[in-house]
């Protein structure tokens, strides 16, 4: 992957990593080549690589970023390949694509499953790391459930004409190094050009671009390009960035003759309701020991940290056990809704009845629009698992429209114009994101509201159809974003687990209570047994096999695959990373590991948080303790979750390693 830190592409001006600002975007946004594309209902416009024009649009779009034939030979070999296939193939090659991802991925096992996701993630203001100067940054992902051997993202906000707004901005990822399966985007500009330009601006898009290689069923390389664009709300835009246009139809000439004259924020009225979003849930509510905003979801375990619980009774069949998340807020845009549309573009159309009050009724299905790419509805989107998972409602039945019978709207007179409050309101019980087995433990769940809608901008004005994202966008180390992710974690030790107390007996780790004492040792210290008290006991269930290790000294212990072991060095380490002839700490020295097994487990499981007792003055802030399991060494809640995700560090070799040696020379030249 080639990344180049926005802050030092900003400070440079230019990079290898951006297109210079007054570039004009490859299309027009609001033309697209219907007769040539292939249209994804849901979400992306696909290229038909085997057309010569679109062929050179990708090369162009390549080599406007410096990657060429030369320095990128296998990645045109590919693209080049299209051209070269008489018609029996290109018919075979055509099936090929579109049958291969799906045999693959398994889309159909879950009716929640999204197996491609292209998606704008919206705009967000946010804060230069390192200083206080404030950008517009608009993002985007893709993320598939196979492997990919490369993936180029791009992305740029663009006005009516395909005239770049931020800096146009492309990423590369060989293979799936840490970001795994999530490929991130964005781009930036700071907030005064962004007004300047915007208030020149007709209408505004986000245009992005991804190529993406994966090996089909038969481990032949496939190629797909696509474009996804939509429409943001302009004069919404505005407003959030912090300026109001004047209400023309108030003004005298010569103020409106002041105004453009002065061409800085006009003196408006601010709304008294504000513009843009405003979510109550999902949030970060629990008080953590994070030192980064989380929502953290607990999957089958009752931890302090928990934002939102998800706990069924034991032996609760996994497919029974749901992943539930409450959404509640509104978001106010400029201009008069008169339509939501569904997932699959049928129209909700908003009717004024006589006692002034609105309702939704059900109006025709229309061809997805060129500037907008999906309906409404929520996502859950994790980098570890690819794709994303929607909102399926309660039966799964209802997953179609359920987020989008939901909006309720609100009219909102301001000056001459009108503002529209879209209102949501879906409990945990209603929020449900599919069963337990579709989820491991993901460090940064993306959860990501699209909302489309035909907006009227202005009185008299046609309407537009527009798109708003609210949630998580995932931009790296922004700061002052308005939403954080989700961790979706558990881990315990199984029933009948049995814990060290510090008169040398054993007790199962069911039995035990909070203000009981068990012998342990601290982080700093691990070979140094000291009494340790229980401050709190989860109690839960798990959803996937566990891990059963077993020592050289016959001793055997049954833990989730992230429960933390702790090795001979004294450093925890997750359950499932233990191999064969690995040594840990155990009580009364060190064990060697034996086998380690998978085991499906269908009873409670169980983790202690520890403290020092209240006569052990030795107190740190943030310190953790680990415990005896069946004489062996592992981790406490505290440990648990200060280890719960660790950040991958790749090297050259590392990615040469992992990567077909046909991309080698690609990487190597990223890397100059």
């Amino acid at each position: 992957m080639k990344i180049l830190s926005l802050s030092i592409a900003l400070a440079l001006g230019a990079s290898s990593a951006l297109a210079g600002n007054s570039a004009t975007h490859p299309l027009n946004p609001i033309s697209v080549e219907q007769p040539n594309l292939q249209v994804e209902p849901s979400s992306f416009v696909r290229s038909n690589l085997m057309k010569k024009s679109q062929n050179d649009r990708l090369k162009a779009r390549l080599a406007k970023y410096g990657l060429t034939k030369k320095n990128r030979p296998h990645l045109y070999n590919l693209i080049d390949n299209q051209l070269y296939q008489d018609n029996k193939n290109v018919a075979s090659s055509v099936a090929a694509q579109n049958v291969s991802t799906a045999s693959v991925e398994n889309c159909d096992t879950h009716p929640s499953n999204v197996c491609s996701f292209f998606k704008h993630m919206g705009f967000e203001i946010a804060t230069l790391p390192g200083t206080t100067e404030k950008y517009l940054v608009v993002s985007a992902l893709n993320s598939e459930r196979v492997p990919t051997n490369y993936t180029f993202i791009d992305i740029t906000l663009v006005d009516q004409n395909g005239r770049s707004i931020t800096l146009p901005r492309y990423e590369e990822f060989f293979g799936d190094g840490p970001e795994q399966k999530r490929k991130s985007i964005y781009s930036a500009v700071k907030v005064e050009s962004a007004i300047e330009s915007i208030k020149k601006a007709e209408r505004i898009y986000a245009d992005a671009w991804v190529t993406v290689v994966y090996e089909d069923a038969n481990g032949n390389e496939v190629i797909e390009d696509r474009n996804s664009k939509v429409e943001y709300p302009r004069e919404t835009l505005l407003a959030i960035l912090g300026y109001i246009e004047p209400d023309e139809t108030l003004m005298t000439q010569s103020e409106l003759q002041s105004t453009q004259s002065i061409g800085t924020f006009a003196e408006m009225p601010t709304p008294s309701i504000p513009i843009g979003s405003n979510v109550t849930h999902p949030a970060d509510i629990a008080t953590g020991a994070e030192e980064e905003a989380k929502i953290i979801v607990c999957l089958n375990r009752n931890y302090g940290d928990c934002d939102y619980e998800n706990i069924y009774p034991s032996n609760t069949p996994n497919g029974d056990m749901k992943l539930k998340v409450p959404f509640i807020g509104e978001y106010v845009i400029m201009g008069k809704v008169k339509t939501i549309y569904r997932p699959d573009w049928t129209a909700l159309n908003v009717v004024e009845n006589t006692d002034g009050s609105l309702s939704l009724e059900v109006g025709e299905k229309i061809v997805k629009p060129a500037e907008a790419e999906r309906g409404s509805n929520i996502f859950i989107q994790t980098k570890e698992g690819g794709g994303a998972t929607e909102i399926a409602g309660h039966p799964y039945s209802e997953i179609a429209n359920f987020f989008a019978d939901r909006i309720e709207v609100e009219y909102i007179p301001y000056r001459t114009r009108t503002l529209t409050r879209l209102h949501w309101n879906i409990t945990r019980n209603e929020g449900v994101f599919g069963d337990a087995t579709l989820y491991g433990r993901y460090q940064d769940a993306n959860w990501i509201m699209n909302i489309a809608v035909a907006n009227e901008p202005r009185p008299g004005s046609a309407p537009r159809i527009e798109t708003i994202v609210v949630g998580s966008t995932g931009m790296g180390t922004w700061e002052d974003l308005d939403h954080p992710p989700m961790q979706i974690v558990y881990s315990c030790l199984a029933k009948g687990s049995m814990i060290l107390l510090p008169d040398g007996s054993e007790m199962p780790i069911e039995k035990l209570s909070v203000g009981d004492t068990v012998l342990g040792a601290s982080q700093y210290s691990p070979n140094i047994r000291l009494p340790l008290e229980i401050k709190d006991i989860s109690i839960g269930v798990e959803a996937i096999p566990m891990v059963k290790l077993t020592t050289r000294e016959g001793k055997t212990l049954l833990l989730t695959e992230s429960h933390p072991v702790i090795t001979q060095a004294g450093q925890p380490v997750w359950a499932k990373d233990i191999k064969v002839a690995d040594q840990i700490q155990m009580h009364g020295g060190f064990g060697f590991i034996t086998k380690v097994e998978r085991v499906k487990y269908n009873d409670a499981v169980y983790n202690l948080k520890l403290g020092r007792t209240k006569d052990d003055p030795k107190h740190r802030v943030n310190e953790t303790f680990s415990m005896f399991a069946n004489s062996v060494q592992v981790g406490d809640l505290a440990t648990q979750s200060a280890n719960e995700f660790k950040e991958i560090v790749e090297t050259e070799q590392d990615v040469l390693i992992r990567l077909p040696e046909s991309w080698h020379k690609d990487y190597l030249n990223s890397k100059r």
